[in-house]
């Protein structure tokens, strides 16, 4: 009687569309509680206030999907009132458009299993599609609190995502909520596969949003992209600031021609006296420097020309540096070290900078020889000794001098003092011992301002350098290193496609605070020292142990 005065249509609606009509009595009675969700609001709230009554236009905007919304209380409201209620359990239909788990080629069922063995996951969607609530109280709250952002759709729960506007309007998707088991391959598919070719984090996080979810996804997204091994090995530029800078202590040098530094420049066009090389040695007290022009840069030529134009010149050495080429290290100038009581230092592999003396002055010699070759370039040793007078005899800045006056103690009888000014003098017996005397005075008077010049130097040096960044790696820890590409005359590989940095490699010692020690897999009974601007940390791989998070 009370119907009669109402107006309504009755419509069949066959069981097996019924969806879940009685979520209650089938979930586990652990985890979900006897109560209603109108139990559980204020009277003045209702489920409306809640969890939003349609999506319609959620769906519409984000991906198209159209599908029926569910509210709390099981009920669904459709976006086209004219269409029938349908809530799926099992795959998408063919009108159903893709899905993350259908563009990955997942499998759906055992994706929406994995889903369910989500505690937190299991819980919520009992929730939206029937009302049911969790026994614990906090994660009831949680899941009242964010039911709001989710929504069941053919039995997979998705997240909803707002996207900022761009040319139209602001954008929303629904996206799967990703169980652990898929994360690793919805990871590699959004950065390592081919279709999205290890970019950059900004971009890997932004097409994960806008296809998956999970609670801290984009710490995951993080770590896995800070850790992938084919960014480490194929990006990053070699780290130039890393390192402080190293200090000779000029106390240490006990006066000319204690340390010398020694370089290879070359080849170079072979002249008619059949010289292709420039053997440098430079000192590193007076900035003097020697160089040779050889026709090879084998160990003999080198033992050769150390012996008869440096030492038969200016003695024996204390100490020796140098780069790692085999020429400075065969055994053939080990023993002629050895021989000498020469001290033999080595640079760091791929770091001139360690030779910074002699590489600069290489730069200085070779823009001084261009300025008098001619055009075949094969007349450049015939100039070599005079442009060497040349920078010798000039002012330096780190010596507050020239190299000449820091060896010699006094300036040298320039082809200009003698063509004008007539400086020549004529010497007396008698007064060689006063010129000796006074000689002594001006060494020692230039070797303490060579000490002090050179501090000040440092310290110039210093300042420019003040931007460098410290950078420490503990004892055994993994590192990639960073190798300069280079060509073999057989291969066709180019640089642009060639990985620069390789490993990971194991540190095995500190040599100093800008240099390590690295064991080489291949050779165990051989280590390489490296500088820190070829090194950088080895993240490891990404590993996700568990998912224990409830979203907030």
């Amino acid at each position: 009687m009370e119907l009669s005065n109402l107006q309504f249509k009755v419509h069949h609606k066959p069981g097996n569309s019924m969806g879940h009509v009685d979520g209650l009595s089938r979930l586990p009675m652990d985890t979900v509680a006897a109560l209603s969700m109108r139990d559980l609001l204020n009277p003045e709230d209702t489920v409306e206030d809640v969890l939003p009554t349609s999506v319609g236009e959620l769906a519409g905007a984000g991906n198209g999907l159209g599908l029926g919304i569910e509210r709390a209380d099981g009920h669904v409201d459709d976006e086209c009132p004219d269409q029938p209620n349908e809530v799926a359990s099992g795959a998408p239909t063919g009108d159903t458009p893709l899905t993350l788990v259908d563009r990955f080629g997942l499998d759906f069922d055992q994706f929406v299993q994995a889903q369910q063995e989500v505690p937190w996951v299991k819980a919520l969607v009992g929730f939206l599609l029937d009302g049911a609530l969790p026994l614990d109280p906090f994660l009831r709250a949680t899941i009242v609190k964010m039911g709001s952002r989710y929504v069941v759709l053919n039995g997979l729960l998705m997240r909803k995502v707002h996207l900022p506007a761009r040319v139209g309007p602001a954008q929303s998707l629904t996206v799967p909520v990703v169980p652990l088991p898929y994360i690793e391959t919805v990871l590699h598919y959004c950065h390592a596969d081919v279709l999205s070719s290890h970019l950059g984090l900004t971009k890997t996080l932004e097409k994960v949003r806008r296809h998956a979810f999970w609670p801290g996804w984009r710490k995951d997204v993080t770590e896995y992209v800070r850790k992938c091994t084919r960014c480490g090995i194929g990006k990053g530029s070699r780290p130039w600031q890393a390192g402080q800078m190293q200090r000779m202590p000029v106390a240490d040098l006990s006066g000319p021609f204690s340390m010398l530094v020694v370089d290879a420049v070359g080849p170079l066009p072979e002249t008619e006296r059949g010289n292709k090389y420039i053997l440098v040695f430079v000192d590193y007290f007076t900035r003097w420097a020697e160089a040779f022009a050889v026709l090879r840069l084998d160990s003999v030529t080198f033992v050769e020309v150390m012996v008869n134009g440096v030492v038969a010149r200016h003695g024996v050495p204390s100490r020796l540096l140098s780069d790692n080429g085999r020429n400075f290290t065969s055994e053939v100038a080990k023993s002629f070290y050895q021989t000498l009581g020469i001290k033999k230092l080595y640079g760091s592999a791929y770091h001139p900078q360690t030779q910074g003396l002699v590489e600069r002055f290489n730069g200085t010699l070779m823009g001084m020889l261009k300025m008098h070759v001619s055009e075949a370039q094969t007349d450049w040793d015939l100039y070599l000794p005079r442009v060497l007078f040349a920078y010798r005899t000039a002012y330096h800045e780190a010596l507050g001098d020239s190299p000449f006056f820091s060896l010699y103690g006094r300036d040298p009888v320039m082809p200009l003092d003698v063509a004008f000014l007539n400086l020549g003098k004529k010497w007396k017996s008698n007064e060689v011992a006063a010129y000796r005397r006074e000689l002594y005075r001006t060494l020692r008077d230039s070797r303490h301002l060579v000490e002090r010049q050179l501090l000040k130097a440092q310290d110039r040096h210093q300042r420019r350098l003040s931007d460098r960044v410290v950078v420490q790696f503990e004892v055994g820890a993994p590192v990639w290193v960073y190798q300069l590409f280079r060509k073999k005359r057989v291969e066709s590989r180019t640089k642009k496609l060639a990985f620069a940095w390789h490993g990971p490699y194991r540190v095995v010692g500190k040599v100093n605070e800008n240099a390590y020690r690295i064991d080489i897999p291949t050779h165990p009974d051989k280590t390489v020292t490296v500088n820190v601007n070829r090194l950088k940390k080895f993240r490891g791989r990404w590993t996700r142990p568990f998912m224990d998070e409830v979203p907030e």
